[in-house]
């Protein structure tokens, strides 16, 4: 059985125009584990159970190890787990849906806040503690000095998240402080100038999306953090590397990243706003 799944897998990487074991990268391995998921059953209807799923990639991880023993490849190319058939679906936002709730913005502030959300993929404790420091207009760079795990990443801005920001920063947060004798360095402020909480944030959010008046959209009971995902899944319809995923959502796990990565093959290509 063992043999029977490594030739699988050999056969496979021939017909995607890969014939030496030292080429498979990550995003090869990606890709078979799409073909696995979605294979059929060689007898009977539908797809491979969970639990054969699960056999073909403990199998080929013992492959893995063999070449690196035996010295056939310096590196191990990561092979994902499989399990998360129970898990809850996230909610997540369309790119219509994005794009309605960014049409029915009623302040610069609240533009903002949808740009770093969803343009940047942040988390809410990140937004929480961004200080207009970290927002680089210049290099187009917005700095998370301390991400999950005390991890700091640079998260490159498009051109509709740079104008964004900076008419906040000029305009609208510029208001927020005048006035104030002492000032405060976060990017995003209250109404009596100090740095807003992550709670803060997504009742913000949430008037937003009642703004739409879309009754699909408001029932999702979506938060920022559901923002986060939409970008991630946005991304990976849009065939970015996974790679690129991991390090723009600042995952320290690549099993996270696979989330997204995996994706509907029924569902067509989407463009982020």
């Amino acid at each position: 059985m063992y043999q029977n799944v490594v030739s699988e897998f050999l056969v496979w990487l021939e017909e995607s125009g890969i014939t030496k074991i030292k080429s498979v990268t990550s995003k090869e391995s990606v890709s078979y584990f799409e073909y696995l998921i979605s294979r059929p059953k060689q007898r009977g209807a539908g797809t491979l159970a969970e639990k054969t799923i699960k056999f073909h990639l403990f199998a080929l991880r013992l492959f893995i190890l063999n070449l690196l023993e035996n010295k056939a490849i310096d590196k191990a190319f990561f092979i994902p787990t499989y399990g998360n058939a129970n898990q809850k679906p996230r909610n997540v936002l369309t790119v219509e849906e994005i794009k309605a709730v960014y049409q029915y913005c009623q302040s610069e502030q609240e533009r903002a806040l949808l740009s770093v959300a969803y343009g940047c993929g942040l988390r809410r404790s990140e937004i929480e503690a961004l200080d207009v420091k970290d927002i680089q207009l210049s290099s187009g760079m917005l700095i998370v000095r301390k991400g999950k795990g005390n991890k700091r990443r640079e998260v490159p801005m498009s051109d509709k998240v740079i104008k964004d920001l900076k008419r906040y920063i000029i305009d609208e947060r510029y208001q927020l402080l005048a006035g104030k004798t002492v000032l405060e360095d976060a990017l995003f402020v209250n109404a009596i100038g100090k740095r807003t909480s992550g709670e803060q944030l997504n009742e913000i959010l949430k008037r937003m999306i009642e703004q739409t008046q879309q009754n699909d959209l408001i029932q999702k009971e979506i938060t920022l953090h559901c923002l986060r995902h939409s970008i991630a899944y946005h991304l990976g319809e849009n065939n970015a590397g996974i790679e690129f995923i991991r390090g723009f959502l600042g995952h320290s796990q690549i099993n996270t990243t696979y989330l997204y990565a995996i994706k509907n093959k029924k569902r067509k290509p989407v463009t982020t706003f």
